[in-house]
């Protein structure tokens, strides 16, 4: 790999073996480079992809206007994040990270808050990302010598969920909180039953939730030609069924679409999980 462009000491712009441009990070490896030279692998610590299109010269402009402080926070993160969460990160998490965190510690010396209304929904559906930003939070403020608030953890974990997706897409994941809020009230209303968050059930419920969610708003539901489990499990658990009809009509009503059968049938069954309040 060769050097193109030193964007940085830690940052250099090159080519991959399919002549795709790419940022390789490497302590000290803009140091002293120059156009053409030869990049050593032994100093290569990460390498990240640039799309192809106009948001990818934006975030490399980005990236050379971004003091290296603020690039070393974000490998930072992006370190705690591979420790302490099972999900694959999508690497393009990197150029997001970098623009928000740069324009948090900007709003933070111009006197700026910004209220993230969704926090107490992030600790409660996204407990691991929320805690991995937590320690986020803490070494930036040490690093910095600054005091983001805890908002700022919640909005660290928005991004590290939406890099635990194969869509990037923000709008879709607060989309998803929301619905997740949403959801869990209706089931509790319904019930008139306050959600054991402690018990096992609660937990795989919610893992299932996240990605039921997911296939909505992606719209790529399960679907199948069978019915006969579904028939017996409605006829079984009717008043479950009732309640997984009320968040089929909510699906209907936020996102126009039609949940198929088979979804409904991995609800009622989780919902039954979930409303057994002895485990």
């Amino acid at each position: 790999m060769k050097v193109i462009k030193v964007l940085n000491n830690s940052l250099v712009l090159s080519t991959d073996d399919d002549n795709h441009e790419v940022i390789v990070m490497g302590k000290g490896i803009g140091f002293g480079s120059k156009l053409g030279d030869v990049l050593d692998p032994a100093s290569i610590e990460k390498i990240y992809a640039v799309q192809n299109n106009q948001k990818g010269r934006e975030y490399l402009r980005l990236i050379e206007d971004t003091p290296e402080v603020h690039l070393e926070i974000v490998q930072m993160i992006l370190s705690l994040a591979s420790a302490g969460l099972k999900g694959r990160i999508n690497e393009q998490i990197f150029f997001t990270l970098v623009d928000h965190i740069s324009f948090a510690i900007e709003r933070y010396h111009k006197g700026i808050s910004i209220q993230n209304r969704l926090l107490f929904e992030v600790k409660r559906f996204y407990p691991q990302e929320f805690a991995v930003a937590v320690q986020a939070l803490a070494y930036i403020n040490q690093r910095l010598q600054i005091q983001l608030p805890e908002e700022e953890a919640g909005n660290i974990a928005f991004h590290l969920v939406n890099g635990q997706t194969d869509v990037q897409n923000m709008e879709h994941t607060l989309l998803a909180v929301k619905m997740l809020k949403d959801i869990f009230n209706i089931i509790q209303y319904h019930f008139r039953i306050t959600i054991n968050t402690e018990s096992l059930n609660y937990a795989r419920f919610l893992v299932h939730m996240q990605f039921f969610i997911q296939r909505m708003v992606e719209k790529q539901q399960v679907v199948s030609k069978d019915d006969f489990i579904f028939s017996q499990v409605i006829r079984e658990y009717p008043h479950v069924y009732r309640c997984a009809l009320l968040i089929r009509d909510y699906i209907k009503n936020l996102l126009e679409m039609e949940m198929s059968n088979d979804e409904l049938l991995y609800l009622v069954i989780h919902l039954t999980r979930i409303t057994d309040q002895d485990e």
